[in-house]
C-alpha cells in the first residue's frame, strides 16, 4: 500500500529533521521521497512523526523470567509484544542468550508477537582461556567466537564478566585478568571485524579503553555510583565508546518483594532477576551530565510494562521539575529535547544494533514509523502521558496501532541475526566436547522462529 503521512512534525536525528512539519510517503515497506497517488492519507496533525522505537536491552527472554511469570510479576509474552507496540516500539533486543539457553531464548522470542526481536550471545570467558593467552591463536578464537554467534544465531556478543576467574586455586594458571582480556578482546576488534557490549563496571571504567568504537557498554549508569567514576564515564563517551543508561526501573518490584532469584548462567556470578530496588540517580546524572552522541536509553533490569515503565523516565530527562527531590547540585540543569528522546530511543539504538534502515525516516529506510499525540503547546512536564502511548503505528509500512488500538495482531515478525560464515575449527569442537548435551542440541534449527533475517 502506497501511503502519504500529512500534517504531521517530524523527529528524525539522522536528518536533522527537529520538528519540521513536512509528509512523509510510505511504499510498500519503505520510506520513500515522493508518491503520485497515496491509496491512503493519514493525517498527523497535532502529531510528532518519529522511527519506530528500538529497546537495547529488552529482557523479555532470559531463562528463568517463565518462574516470576508464575508470581504474576511479569506479563505473558503475547501480552509484552502488544506492550510494545504501543508504548510505539518495532523491535526489541534480548542481552542474554547463551550457548545453553538458544533454543530455549528463541522460543520465547518467536512468541512474542507485533515486535522484531534479535539477541546477544553472552560469552564466557572460561571456554577460550588458554586460546585468549596465545595471540598466534587469535585467528582460532576469532574464527570459534563467529561460528558460535552463528549457530546460536544472535546478533552480536555480550559480556557479563570480562575476565577469566576460577574459584578453584589449581586452576590459577588459566586466570586472566579484566586489563589483559580488554587487551585481547581490542585485538579481536581490529583484526577479524568483531565488537562485544560489556555490561559496565567500575572495574572496567577504570582501565583505559584502547579501541574505543570496539566496545559498547552496557547499564553504564550502574555503574556511576561516584563523581570520579561518573568523570571516568564521561570521559569514555567521549573518547567514542557507545554505552547504554541501565535506568532502575522506577515500577514496584514482583511480589517476591526484592527477593533474589538468581539464574546460572555459567559465569563466575549468576544472574539475578529480580534484584533489589535500585538508585536511578546514577543514570540520571550521567544523561544528564553527557552532551555527546553516545548514550542511549535502556532499562537496567526485566521490563514489566513498557507503557509504566518508560514514561516516568522521559519526564525526569525532559522536565527538571519532575525530578526526584535531590540537592540541586546532584543534577544538571539539561533538559532533554525530543530530538534527545528520539535519538536515544531509537537513532542510536539501530546504529548499535547494526539496523541499517531503522531508526531514521530518510527514503529507503523500512516503514516503521510512531505518530504520537503531541500538540506543539504541550509543556515537557506532560511529555510523558503523551509518549508513553502512541496514536499510530506502522511496521514495515502495515498499520499496527490506529487511534490507539491494536488493528493487526497478526502483523509479521522476524527474528534478526549474523550470519559469519566462519570455519569450524579444533577449538569449536573442544568447547562442545565438555557440554553435558550434544553439541547439535545447542543450536538453533532453521524451523524454530518465526522468519530469520540474516544480517552481514
Amino acid at each position: 500500500m502506497n501511503i502519504k503521512i500529512t500534517g504531521g512534525r517530524l523527529y528524525d536525528p539522522a536528518q536533522g529533521l527537529d520538528g519540521v512539519q513536512q509528509d512523509l510517503f510510505i511504499k510498500g515497506d519503505r520510506i520513500v521521497s515522493s508518491l503520485q497517488k497515496p491509496d491512503r492519507v493519514i493525517s498527523a496533525a497535532g502529531r510528532v512523526v518519529v522511527p519506530g522505537g528500538i529497546d537495547l536491552r529488552g529482557q523479555v527472554a532470559t531463562y528463568g523470567l517463565n518462574f516470576l511469570r508464575l508470581w504474576n510479576g511479569f506479563p505473558s509474552l503475547e501480552d509484552l509484544g502488544r506492550l510494545y507496540a504501543a508504548a510505539g516500539y518495532t523491535h526489541v533486543h534480548e542481552p542474554f542468550l547463551t550457548l545453553y539457553t538458544a533454543g530455549y531464548v528463541h522460543r520465547q522470542l518467536a512468541a512474542i508477537p507485533l515486535v522484531d526481536t534479535s539477541a546477544s550471545l553472552v560469552l564466557n570467558l572460561r571456554d577460550l582461556d588458554n586460546y585468549l593467552k596465545s595471540l598466534d591463536q587469535l585467528e582460532e578464537v576469532a574464527q570459534t567466537l563467529k561460528s558460535l554467534q552463528e549457530k546460536t544465531r544472535s546478533l552480536d556478543f555480550r559480556l557479563l564478566e570480562p575476565f577469566v576467574r576460577y574459584r578453584q586455586s589449581f586452576y590459577s594458571h588459566r586466570t586472566l585478568d579484566t586489563a589483559k582480556t580488554l587487551e585481547v578482546l581490542t585485538r579481536l576488534a581490529r583484526e577479524f571485524d568483531l565488537r562485544f557490549t560489556l555490561e559496565a563496571s567500575p572495574e572496567v571504567l577504570e582501565l583505559p579503553c584502547p579501541e574505543p568504537r570496539a566496545f559498547h557498554l552496557a547499564v553504564l549508569g550502574r555503574a556511576v555510583t561516584d563523581d570520579r567514576l561518573l568523570e571516568l564515564a564521561l570521559a569514555r563517551l567521549a573518547e567514542g565508546v557507545s554505552a547504554d543508561l541501565g535506568f532502575e526501573s522506577p515500577i514496584a518490584a514482583t511480589p517476591l518483594d526484592g527477593k533474589p532469584v538468581k539464574i546460572d548462567l555459567g559465569g563466575y556470578s549468576p544472574l539475578d532477576l529480580n534484584p533489589a530496588a535500585g538508585d536511578m540517580l546514577p543514570a540520571l546524572r550521567l544523561a544528564l551530565a553527557h552532551q555527546g552522541p553516545g548514550l542511549a536509553f535502556s532499562l537496567g533490569g526485566p521490563v514489566r510494562n513498557p507503557l509504566e515503565e518508560f514514561p516516568p523516565l522521559f519526564s525526569w530527562l525532559c522536565d527538571r521539575r519532575t525530578r526526584p527531590l535531590v540537592d540541586a547540585q546532584d543534577l544538571a540543569d539539561r533538559e532533554f529535547s525530543l530530538m534527545d528522546w528520539v535519538w536515544a530511543t531509537r537513532t542510536l539504538p539501530a546504529k548499535i544494533l547494526g539496523l541499517g534502515d531503522r531508526g531514521h525516516l530518510a527514503p529507503g529506510a523500512r516503514a516503521d514509523v510512531a505518530l504520537f499525540e503531541l500538540p506543539p503547546e504541550i509543556p515537557p512536564a506532560s511529555w510523558a502521558k503523551y509518549l508513553g502511548r502512541c496514536h499510530t503505528l506502522l511496521k514495515a509500512g502495515e498499520t499496527v496501532i490506529e487511534n490507539y488500538e491494536l488493528v493487526a495482531p497478526k502483523t509479521p515478525k522476524a527474528t534478526y541475526y549474523r550470519r559469519r560464515g566462519a570455519k569450524e575449527g579444533p577449538l569449536l569442537s573442544e568447547i562442545c566436547q565438555y557440554r553435558s548435551i550434544r553439541p547439535e542440541n545447542l543450536w538453533v534449527p532453521e524451523e524454530l522462529g518465526r522468519a530469520w533475517v540474516e544480517l552481514d
